[in-house]
């Protein structure tokens, strides 16, 4: 399947060994890395049902497995919708019910107060 956005910006790294990421702790990650991390996501959002169009909410501090999870929603052609971390869970809600989405990604420290509305996508 061609995917021009996905193949434009990151497919064309495919097995390239260079640097991707500096993170703040001094390490790196690879775009061949990087990639990897994100078919992993890819692969766990087809194991959930999303398909093309599918909207994805993702509720995650800024990180290199939230740039993944973006790279992952662009390679199955599931919309990434990014909320604000301040957001409370009524408005989680609001957006997951809004938007449709078939998934909502969350921080692990928040799993137990979003698992009701992560039910309903």
């Amino acid at each position: 399947m061609v995917n021009p956005l996905f193949d434009g910006l990151f497919g064309r790294h495919d097995n390239n060994h260079k640097t991707f990421l500096y993170q703040a702790d001094g390490q790196t990650i690879s775009y061949d890395a990087f990639l990897k991390r994100a078919s992993q996501f890819a692969n766990a959002l087809a194991k959930l049902g999303v398909k093309t169009g599918d909207r994805v909410v993702v509720q995650v501090e800024k990180c290199p497995d939230n740039l993944a999870i973006y790279a992952a929603c662009v390679q199955s052609g599931a919309v990434f919708l990014p909320l604000n971390t301040a957001y409370t869970p009524p408005e989680v809600e609001y957006f997951v019910n809004d938007s449709g989405a078939t998934v909502l990604v969350c921080a692990p420290h928040n799993a137990h107060a979003l698992a009701t509305i992560a039910d309903q996508a």
